[in-house]
């Protein structure tokens, strides 16, 4: 026998997956190995337990009064102050039932005296710390939440409905299950001044072991405080980055996060609803990928994190070229004459999925040589050269111009270079393609110009692998980040 629970389509998405949640919460409770999944059902979701409707609301409202009977207990959770943790608080004679979660919900608009779950009973207030997205409705007077980067002509991604202008209440059935959705699947952590709650949101059905999956997860970074001040846009890629495991577990999820910050108590800055797929696949490429952003962070390269999290989602190369530039000159130490450069694997994953370069161009033999030359100006923090082809245009010879004027100083320094060697001092590198490699160059970029340019760009931006430090014969460390 089994028992169909449902949530209240109240139209808030994070309100809806916390209930839903708290619904699973209460079958793992209640039944330790008995099948139980959640099914998105496109604005509400159903939660399907095996087991008696009776047992679940017994053990609901035992993990109430166990979690929930102190009015100090949800300080823990933001947006929730000491005039609203009363109202929550479950009472010693207090009973919690089931019942009106067993129909499925009407998608209607709510009248002005209902409560925004349209449920029965006891009502307490709108408490941002149960659902952040009815506190900024109410602020901004309507929320109509997209995909980040949705394509505008694109009609197939899901918008969230608008709800009433004024929903004040929610039940407190209703509340006490946001809460245990919050506290066993909520992220919740610290940027700066401000609280960050993210709730990952299941596009498909999952089943016990992945919803097991998600609470264990919620713990990893919980409490956890990352002292900067990083842009917005930028906290879906810090935040999957620091929880490895995630890459595994939230494939198949869409992120709901909140942002809320103190003035004279909690109020919400902002919300977004963000496909997350193109991060999980780039942290999923490689371990170097995850580390690119553990620098950039630690670095304070901002400006390159939020052009990586652009990439990603645009597939730009010009915004590709730009991103490379910004991650060797924020990252590079100012104090030192040694230049940071990417990982050839994190190069090798951008240029083949995110700027689609076929192999033959990337690993042409000509291409790397010519690299090799533009990579001992980009580690001299010489970027004029990297800088000028980047920019060039195809219907110009500003292309041409820059390589024959780099080939000519490159040919200077390797004499330089050369007569430093002799004397005993210290000495680069300098490498100086052959005649032919120059020509390949060349007419490579008279068919794929832009594949060519970008595959040169990037490279130059990119530490040499071991063999082509053999080839060069020298010792400097490859991966020395």
């Amino acid at each position: 026998m089994s028992v169909t629970l449902y949530t209240p389509g109240t139209g808030f998405p994070d309100l809806e997956i916390k209930i839903a949640y708290g619904l699973a919460r209460v079958g793992i409770e209640a039944y330790e190995n008995r099948e139980l999944k959640i099914v998105n059902n496109g604005g509400f979701y159903s939660i399907i337990i095996d087991g008696e409707l009776e047992t679940l609301e017994k053990t609901f409202t035992f993990l109430c009064k166990r979690l929930l009977s102190s009015k100090y207990i949800p300080f823990s959770t933001p947006g929730i102050g000491g005039r609203t943790a009363g109202s929550i608080t479950v009472l010693e004679n207090e009973v919690f039932t089931l019942r009106e979660y067993t129909t499925i919900p009407s998608l209607t608009q709510n009248k002005k005296s209902e409560n925004v779950c349209k449920h029965k009973g006891v009502s307490i207030g709108n408490v941002i710390g149960l659902s952040s997205s009815t506190s900024f409705h109410n602020r901004r007077n309507g929320l109509d939440l997209q995909f980040q980067y949705k394509n505008p002509k694109d009609k197939t991604s899901p918008k969230i409905p608008r709800r009433p202008t004024n929903p004040k209440n929610l039940c407190k059935h209703c509340g006490m299950l946001a809460l245990l959705g919050t506290w066993f699947a909520t992220f919740i952590f610290n940027i700066k001044d401000r609280e960050v709650i993210v709730i990952p949101l299941p596009k498909y059905e999952i089943k016990r072991n992945k919803i097991h999956e998600i609470f264990s997860l919620q713990h990893q970074i919980r409490r956890e405080w990352i002292n900067h001040d990083i842009p917005q846009r930028s906290i879906p890629l810090i935040f999957l980055s620091k929880i490895p495991s995630s890459v595994d577990i939230l494939g198949g999820f869409d992120l709901f996060i909140a942002i809320l910050s103190r003035q004279q108590g909690y109020h919400v800055e902002s919300i977004s609803l963000v496909s997350i797929q193109p991060i999980l696949n780039f942290l999923r490429a490689c371990s170097y990928n995850n580390a690119i952003i553990e620098t950039m962070l630690n670095k304070n390269a901002f400006a390159g994190l939020e052009q990586l999290n652009f990439v990603l989602y645009q597939k730009d190369t010009k915004s590709l070229l730009k991103f490379a530039r910004l991650y060797v000159q924020e990252t590079s130490p100012k104090d030192s004459s040694w230049t940071n450069l990417l990982y050839p694997e994190t190069t090798n994953y951008l240029l083949k999925e995110v700027a689609m370069i076929k192999p033959e161009i990337i690993e042409n033999p000509a291409i790397g040589s010519l690299a090799r030359t533009l990579r001992y100006f980009v580690r001299e923090r010489k970027y004029g050269y990297v800088d000028d082809i980047r920019n060039a245009r195809k219907d110009s010879r500003d292309f041409e111009e820059t390589i024959a004027k780099m080939l000519r100083e490159a040919e200077i320094r390797r004499v330089q270079e050369e007569e430093k060697k002799r004397a005993g001092k210290q000495h680069k590198f300098v490498n100086i393609p052959k005649d032919s490699e120059i020509k390949e160059v060349f007419k490579l970029a008279d068919g794929n110009f832009e594949d060519v340019k970008t595959a040169l760009v990037m490279l130059a931006f990119t530490f040499p692998t071991k063999k082509e430090e053999a080839k060069e014969g020298t010792n400097e460390e490859v991966y020395n980040a």
